[in-house]
C-alpha cells in the first residue's frame, strides 16, 4: 500500500511566529515515522530561502519568486495566505489530506477550491470565543475532521453546531525546549541584574486590543494600594508602538511607570535587555547604539531570553478578552511559573490543566466585529488574587511552582500532540487515485440567463443547479446567504476572488455593492467557469 501524502498549509516552518512552530514540531515527529509523504506549504515562506535549506520534507512557498507575479500577489490580500497558488501546489503534489491549523480567515478559501472532492480536509481553526459566526460553523462542518487547541473550544463547537462538526477533541501546542526552570532563581535574578529580593508579576502578550493593559495596569495599581508592597514590579513583554494600546499614555494613568519594566531589543547588535520605559526608542545597554525598541513581531527576543526573562517571574499572569489557546501560559508553567489567567475561552481550559488561578470574569459583551462574547475582568479580584498569592510563605510558592510544572509535563507535550495527528492520518480511509484525482473531470455548461420571474429562494436554487452545476450546496448556508443577498439587494465584496468570503479577511472593513439578479448570475457563471478551467488542467495533468 502507497504512503499517504499529506500537505501542511501554515505560516513557513523555518519562521519562528506561533503557527509555524507548532507545524515544525508536529511535522518534525510525523516525519520521523517514515509513514507519510509530507509536504509544506508555506505562507511568509519562499522557494530557495536559505533558511529552509534544511527543511526534509517538499516545501512550497508562497511568496512570489518573480517580479512578475509580486503584482497578482498584492492584488487579493487573502494571498497571503495562500489563495492565488493553492489549486497550482494541489495539482502538483496531489495531496489525499490537506490539513490547515489557522484562524477561519486565513483558511476558507481552502472550502471553496475547485478540487476539494479530491481531498480530505482536516482543521484546527482558533476558537476563542462564543457563539461562533454562522459562517464559520458552516465552514467547520464541511471539514472532514476539525481539531480544536483546547478543550474549551472543542465544546463550543459540539454544542453550537449541535453535534454535526465532526470534532476530533484538543490538539494543544508546547513549548519551546528553551524554556525550562532555572536551577537557583535567586541568583538568576542577580545575573539578570536585579536584587534576589525583588518580585515579579510577568505576562507576554503582543500590544493588541484584546489584550486588556488597561485593566492589568488597574489591577496592578490596586495590588499596591491594598497590599502595601514596594518589592514587587509588574513585568510586560510587549510591543509598542502597535496596533494596540498607548503604552506610555496607560503608564502615566495608573502611575505605574516606575515599576513596571519591558523588554528591549536592539537593531544594531541584536541583544535583548529589561529596562524601565524610555519611549519607543532607547540607548541599548549592550552597545550603546540609540536603536533599541520594545520587542516586537518583526524584531523579539530569542526562546532562549524569553525563557530568561519568564524565570524571573514569580507570578505569570494572562489577561485577555479572549484566546485561542494563549500559549505564554503553557511557556510559562515550563519554566515552573504559577499562572493566573483569566477564566474564559482557552484560558479557562488551560488554567485548570496547570493547575493555576482563574481569574473571575465581571460580564461578556458582545464584539461589533465578529459578534463573539469577549471577557470582562475583575480588576478588583485580580488584585486581591495578586496579594493572596504574594502572602504565600516561599515554601508554598516553591511547591506551587512545582506542580505547575508536572503539570505542563503532563498535558502540554509535542509528542503526544504529534500522535493525535498521527491517529487521525491513520483512521482516514484513502479512495483510489481513480476517484479522486484521476476521476473524470467535473465540468458543466452553464445555462444562459432566464428571464423568468422567480422568488429569491427560487432563483438561488435555480442559480446552484442550472449555472453553478454543484447540487450539493442546496439546503446549505451558501444557499440561504445567497438568497439573503438577493433580498437584500447588496452583498459584500469580500477580499477574496470567490462570492461568500466577506469573513475571510477581517483586517478591512467591508463594502457593500449592489447585488441583483444579473449580479448573482454573474457571480455563479464565475464559479462555474473558475471549476471548470481548474478541471481541464487537472486532466492535462494527470495525462
Amino acid at each position: 500500500m502507497r504512503k499517504k501524502r499529506i500537505l501542511f498549509c501554515g505560516e513557513a516552518t523555518y519562521l519562528n511566529t506561533g503557527y509555524a512552530t507548532y507545524l515544525r514540531e508536529v511535522m518534525k515527529v510525523l516525519y520521523a515515522t517514515q509513514k507519510y509523504e509530507i509536504a509544506e506549504f508555506a505562507s511568509y515562506g519562499k522557494d530557495g530561502d536559505p533558511r529552509g535549506v534544511d527543511i526534509p520534507w517538499k516545501f512550497y512557498g508562497n511568496l512570489p519568486t518573480k517580479d512578475s507575479q509580486q503584482q497578482q500577489y498584492d492584488e487579493i490580500p487573502t494571498n497571503q495566505f495562500g489563495e492565488w497558488k493553492f489549486e497550482s501546489v494541489l495539482l502538483d503534489f496531489l495531496p489525499d489530506i490537506v490539513c490547515d491549523i489557522r484562524d477561519f480567515w486565513m483558511f476558507e478559501y481552502q472550502e471553496r477550491s475547485a478540487f476539494r472532492p479530491y481531498f480530505n480536509w482536516v482543521i484546527m481553526p482558533t476558537v476563542d470565543a462564543a457563539p461562533q459566526n454562522e459562517q464559520w460553523l458552516s465552514t467547520f462542518c464541511n471539514a472532514d475532521g476539525v481539531f480544536n487547541y483546547s478543550q474549551w473550544g472543542h465544546e463550543v463547537l459540539e454544542k453550537e453546531s449541535n453535534g454535526n462538526i465532526k470534532c476530533l477533541g484538543s490538539a494543544p501546542p508546547s513549548a519551546d525546549a528553551a524554556y525550562q526552570p532555572v536551577q537557583d532563581k535567586n541568583q538568576h535574578k542577580i545575573n539578570m541584574g536585579f536584587s534576589p529580593s525583588t518580585k515579579f508579576i510577568g505576562t507576554v502578550m503582543r500590544n493588541q486590543r484584546r489584550k486588556l493593559f488597561p485593566d492589568l495596569f488597574d489591577a496592578y495599581r490596586k495590588f499596591l494600594e491594598t497590599s502595601g508592597r514596594n518589592d514587587v514590579y509588574l513585568y510586560c513583554h510587549t510591543s509598542y508602538p502597535d496596533l494596540g494600546w498607548d503604552i506610555p499614555k496607560l503608564l502615566n494613568k495608573y502611575k505605574i511607570a516606575s515599576k513596571t519594566l519591558f523588554t528591549y531589543s536592539c537593531a544594531d547588535c541584536n541583544s535583548s535587555f529589561p529596562a524601565f520605559f524610555s519611549d519607543a526608542k532607547r540607548k541599548c545597554k549592550i552597545c550603546g547604539s540609540k536603536n533599541a525598541g520594545l520587542a516586537s513581531v518583526q524584531k523579539g527576543a530569542s526562546y532562549q531570553y524569553l525563557s530568561s526573562i519568564m524565570n524571573m517571574f514569580d507570578l505569570y499572569i494572562q489577561y485577555a478578552n479572549s484566546e485561542g489557546f494563549g500559549l505564554p501560559q503553557v511557556e510559562a508553567a515550563a519554566c515552573g511559573v504559577p499562572v493566573m489567567s483569566i477564566d474564559y475561552s482557552a484560558m479557562s481550559s488551560v488554567i485548570r490543566n496547570l493547575g493555576g488561578t482563574p481569574l473571575k470574569v465581571k460580564t461578556l459583551y458582545s464584539e461589533l466585529e465578529t459578534g463573539c462574547d469577549r471577557a470582562v475582568p475583575d480588576n478588583d479580584y485580580t488584585a486581591e488574587k495578586m496579594k493572596e498569592f504574594f502572602d504565600k510563605s516561599e515554601q508554598e510558592i516553591n511547591t506551587l511552582s512545582k506542580n505547575t510544572r508536572l503539570n505542563f509535563e503532563k498535558y502540554y507535550q509535542w509528542d503526544k500532540t504529534a500522535k493525535k495527528w498521527e491517529d487521525y492520518f491513520d483512521s482516514v480511509d484513502i479512495k483510489p487515485f481513480e476517484q479522486t484525482w484521476g476521476s473524470l473531470p467535473r465540468l458543466h455548461q452553464p445555462q444562459p440567463q432566464t428571464k423568468t420571474e422567480m422568488s429569491s429562494s427560487e432563483y438561488a436554487r435555480w442559480l446552484i443547479t442550472n449555472v453553478l452545476g454543484e447540487p450539493e450546496k442546496l439546503n446549505t448556508y451558501f444557499e440561504s446567504r445567497l438568497i439573503r443577498d438577493l433580498n437584500y439587494g447588496m452583498y459584500i465584496n469580500g477580499t477574496g476572488e470567490m462570492y461568500l468570503n466577506e469573513d475571510s479577511y477581517k483586517f478591512v472593513r467591508p463594502i457593500f455593492e449592489p447585488f441583483g439578479k444579473d449580479e448573482a448570475y454573474n457571480m455563479m457563471l464565475s464559479l462555474c467557469n473558475r471549476r471548470n478551467d481548474w478541471e481541464k488542467l487537472r486532466k492535462q495533468h494527470i495525462k
